[in-house]
């Protein structure tokens, strides 16, 4: 039946007549109630109520229209004929479908009125008293004695007003207002009392009070924060202490530790100290975390601690910053200096435990330790991408990395803006790369690439390309790289593509690319370049004349020393060899992570001596050597041996 049909029907039975009577008799029943639930003493939800029975109501009605209106006029009417009989039976069954609409719409109307106005007591809670998010700061008690230090106490409370104002952390109830409401309030069951009238009248969430004193003549100050509901204490802050001439200074201090309380109140679960930083030095840190420039965050991370030296993170990012630029020895001092504000404060304890084991090669240790932070805060960028990087390069799990970058969505985030978004696709795209799966490697930097041109994602791109047979589309990145980047830049990409032409078995398409470093004009090489191309293409003699006077300059460089001591024994140098070898046993010290006994690797597995080559790459990973994108399968000194059991366990090591 068409809905023409339908209506008209309808419209012949009375039945839009009949429902606009239901319609009108239940708004007016609506505006009544509305207007008379007070005066009557009703509840509050009396008309949400009546609105309920009203809409359940309706779909009785419209049953009750076809019962007792609809189908005695039927009853009365002659079929004519068989078209007729189905004509009924259409009208039947879009009558019934147009209830069935009706009923459900009701029924979902009743839910959303019953979850927004009953829910808090079907569930048996109490509904939450409503306060205000206004903070209170009450005159600071003057406990010296004497009156002449009445003026600090007002200057406390408007020096604090004016640091959460001027930060917007709230809205504030001065004393000004509550000596007006006690003023007014005089004769009342108050009767002056200021708590009261703060609890009663004024109602905020949290309550600053505190009080100032004298001992040993120095003015001690203390400060406090309370809840608006329960005067329940929050925080006691640790008490500033200043000289009498100048209680400005103590007051300062306080005001910098009631605005990092309130700044960093709803980042409780990111904080590694049990007390808040002082604002500045947490201002000082978010600096730090937004900049590129590593001489500017290493100083903005120096400034928070000295606004604060109580404040745990900046001394940490501090001691991995120096990590980070392989400054080991600082790292360690630094790192000796931090004490944690309880030994039962495990976070702290377990940061400076994955430090201690980072400095120590114990990588097994130190992704433990960044698990269990990561866990507590998987959305923190820096410890998202430290957690990346541990899995990756320290103890060789890429699989792991993917589930640890998906838990950040990076969809809304601006990578012009976002330093640590970009390192963690680096990551992910070596992970990616050792895993084989290049497309999703490539797909995923030529994405970022397109919103920011960041040449940290140039090298993996490269090695993703070589690794894909996509030999077309990395000349074409090569192209473009040797027109937008330094000549530097460019050779390092050329270099990189040609060891992985090396780890694919093709000398002859490695050969171009060392050429194309080899053949370029010398000012624009760098000697170590150079030497490098010269070295992976086999030109030995040559590479060692360019090594010797880069020794001169660096004369405990491990990668000059080995590549040396390689280079004599393929011309037949075996006493150079082996005094370069004895250089490199001297050379041994401190925070090198097996960066010798990797060397020596490299110098067994040119003299094919495997014994020797599996012992020293087992100790290069039990002390500490990463695996990267230059390392062990990556290194093209490897690829006869990077397939073997033995290579395997050291690759391994640390599962």
């Amino acid at each position: 039946m068409k809905l023409n049909s339908f209506f008209k029907q309808c419209h012949e039975k009375e039945v839009f007549k009949m429902l606009s009577i239901y319609v009108v008799s239940a708004w007016v029943l609506l505006q009544v109630l509305s207007v008379t639930w007070q005066p009557l003493g009703l509840p509050n939800k009396s008309v949400a109520f009546l609105i309920i029975v009203l809409l359940l109501c309706f779909p009785l009605y419209i049953f009750f229209l076809w019962k007792f209106r609809i189908v005695p006029l039927q009853k009365t009417e002659i079929d004519d004929d068989v078209k007729d009989q189905k004509k009924r039976i259409a009208f039947k069954k879009m009558y019934f479908s147009f209830l069935g609409v009706i009923t459900s719409l009701c029924v979902i109307a009743v839910f959303l009125i019953i979850n927004k106005n009953f829910s808090q007591e079907n569930n048996g809670v109490l509904p939450k008293i409503e306060t205000s998010n206004k903070i209170a700061v009450l005159r600071f008690g003057n406990n010296t004695g004497d009156p002449k230090y009445d003026i600090v106490s007002k200057m406390a409370s408007d020096w604090i007003i004016h640091g959460i104002t001027e930060n917007q952390v709230a809205q504030v109830i001065t004393q000004d207002l509550i000596d007006e409401y006690k003023t007014n309030l005089k004769g009342k069951s108050t009767d002056g009392d200021e708590n009261a009238i703060v609890k009663n009248y004024l109602n905020p969430s949290k309550i600053i009070s505190g009080n100032f004193y004298l001992q040993n003549g120095k003015m001690l100050f203390q400060g406090m924060i309370t809840d608006g509901n329960t005067n329940k204490t929050l925080i006691s802050f640790k008490p500033s202490e200043c000289s009498t001439e100048n209680p400005l200074d103590c007051i300062e201090d306080l005001n910098e530790s009631i605005t990092g309380y309130f700044i960093t109140e709803d980042k409780k679960g990111l904080m590694l100290q049990e007390t808040p930083p002082k604002y500045e030095a947490y201002k000082y840190l978010l600096e730090a975390k937004y900049t590129n420039d590593n001489q500017e965050y290493i100083n903005l991370l120096n400034k928070a601690i000295a606004a604060d030296e109580d404040y745990f993170e900046p001394k940490v990012l501090r001691v991995a910053h120096y990590y980070n630029l392989k400054e080991y020895k600082k790292a360690d001092s630094l790192l000796q200096l931090i004490k944690p504000d309880s030994y039962s404060n495990k976070r702290q304890l377990n940061l400076l435990n994955m430090h201690e084991a980072l400095l120590k090669g114990d990588n097994r240790m130190a992704y433990r330790a960044i698990l269990k932070e990561y866990d507590l805060a998987p959305f923190d960028l820096i410890t998202n991408k430290t957690a990346m990087v541990i899995a990756l390069q320290f103890v060789n799990k890429p699989k792991d990395v993917e589930a640890i970058y998906k838990t950040v969505n990076m969809d809304s985030m601006s990578l012009q803006n976002c330093m640590y978004c970009i390192q963690r696709i680096y990551v992910k795209a070596f992970a990616d790369i050792e895993l084989g799966k290049y497309e999703t490697a490539i797909q995923s930097i030529e994405k970022a690439q397109k919103e920011d041109e960041a040449k940290l994602l140039n090298k993996p791109l490269a090695i993703a390309y070589v690794r894909a047979g996509k030999i077309e589309a990395l000349d074409q990145f090569l192209r473009k790289i040797g027109i937008t980047s330094t000549p530097a830049e460019t050779q390092a990409l050329y270099l990189q593509a040609g060891k992985e032409y090396l780890l694919k078995g093709d000398k002859t398409k490695a050969n171009e690319y060392f050429n194309k470093i080899i053949k370029s004009e010398h000012e624009t090489v760098a000697p170590k370049m150079l030497s490098d191309a010269l070295f992976f293409k086999g030109e030995y003699e040559m590479a060692m004349d360019i090594l010797k006077k880069i020794l001169i300059e660096e004369p405990d460089n491990i990668d000059i020393i080995i590549k040396l001591a390689i280079s004599n024994f393929k011309i037949g140098n075996m006493p150079d060899a082996k005094n370069n070898i004895s250089a490199l046993e001297n050379s041994r010290t401190d925070y090198q992570f097996g960066e010798v006994d990797y060397a020596l690797a490299q110098y067994y597995a040119a003299l094919d001596n495997q014994d020797e080559l599996y012992k020293h790459l087992l100790k290069a990973v039990a002390n500490g050597h990463v695996y990267n994108w230059k390392y062990f399968k990556n290194d093209p000194q490897f690829k006869k041996y990077n397939k073997t059991k033995e290579f395997e366990e050291a690759m391994t090591f640390w599962k």
